[in-house]
């Protein structure tokens, strides 16, 4: 894998600028210019660094890569892992190839489509999930299959749709209603009492204060 690989827009938790996400692609630019087959690669790495291909990205890089911009937009509509428009969290990819499309891909596809309110290539309005269409996951066997991110699910039944979806959603629920650190703190543990004398040592005090008396001329009773 490409040490580029992976690269997002946003570092630690917090939003890149333009001009610093404009500053990597030049890095990137600058390492791959005059690499034969290196389009492919510098397609992958800039939609790492942006999240996805605006026309002004792809404008530069066929500016820096000395080819037009018609071929540079032809290769990023021929893949399907590319995306000229602003993917959500998760990216949704039902399967139509020959298998999961007559085994109901097609039926699977309506499900999702009405239930995020998107058409393919669209993301939803909360940014949660941007749905695709794929061809094939190899899981033909068990058609109809979808995949969210890198999790491949197989013979998904389009009432199933929700539930799936519903799993994404819960560790953001769980992540907003969970109490703070200060709330949840457990209530301060009284404070002990000291442990009271034990019979060894009451006797041994109280042999000290018979000595002490019988030093003294005090008389001590037995």
């Amino acid at each position: 894998m490409d040490e580029h690989q992976g690269t997002t827009a946003c570092a630690c938790g917090e939003q890149a600028t333009e001009a610093e996400l404009s500053r990597r692609l030049d890095e990137v630019l600058a390492e791959y210019k005059g690499r034969p087959g290196a389009l492919i690669p510098v397609l992958q790495i800039a939609q790492g660094i942006y999240g996805w291909l605006p026309e002004p990205v792809l404008k530069k890089i066929a500016l820096a890569m000395d080819k037009s911009y018609s071929e540079v937009a032809g290769v990023v509509s021929f893949y399907a892992f590319f995306s000229t428009h602003p993917r959500g969290k998760h990216v949704v990819r039902v399967c139509l190839g020959t298998a999961c499309y007559v085994r109901g891909g097609k039926q699977v596809l309506e499900s999702m489509r009405k239930e995020l309110g998107v058409e393919v290539g669209e993301t939803s309005k909360d940014g949660m999930f941007s749905l695709e269409i794929a061809r094939c996951f190899g899981a033909c066997g068990l058609a109809p299959a979808m995949c969210i991110d890198e999790e491949v699910y197989k013979r998904v039944r389009p009432s199933k749709i929700r539930d799936i979806l519903a799993t994404y959603y819960a560790p953001v629920k769980a992540k907003k209603t969970a109490p703070s650190a200060k709330k949840g703190a457990a209530k301060k543990a009284p404070a002990k009492k000291p442990a009271k004398k034990t019979a060894a040592r009451k006797a041994a005090h109280g042999a000290r204060r018979g000595a002490e008396r019988a030093r003294r001329g005090v008389k001590v009773h037995a």
